[in-house]
């Protein structure tokens, strides 16, 4: 499963570990903060299908990365996989399914982004 290989590479490069803030009501969500400053810089969780603008309601893993400012909605309307922030500012963040669609070493690159973006 691409998330999971994905939060454990986040741990693995950064030692963060996942915060379950939500248990009851969001018991898969998590996010993961920048060491130094405790910003998030990842939110990973599981959203129906169509909150991203998919054909249909099946649950879709996913993952919050900061981005440049001011620059993420145009990068996500370009982008295969990528969409404008599920619950986040839209123009600062972006969403990635995690649905096998993109590489791992894209998405990565990606987290990598996010947490230099959050130092």
């Amino acid at each position: 499963m691409q998330v999971k290989r994905i939060m454990a590479q986040i741990q693995d490069e950064y030692g963060a570990e996942p915060e379950f803030l939500w248990p009851d009501r969001y018991p898969t969500y998590c996010v993961f903060r920048h060491r130094q400053n405790q910003k998030w810089f990842a939110l990973v969780g599981a959203v129906k299908g169509t909150t991203l603008g998919l054909s249909d309601d099946e649950l879709v893993d996913i993952i919050n990365l900061k981005f440049d400012a001011g620059m993420a909605l145009e990068f996500a309307s370009n982008a295969d996989g990528i969409y404008p922030a599920y619950h986040m500012n839209k123009m600062n963040w972006i969403t990635i399914a995690l649905n096998e669609s993109m590489d791992d070493e894209m998405v990565f690159e990606l987290v990598r982004k996010s947490y230099s973006l959050t130092d």
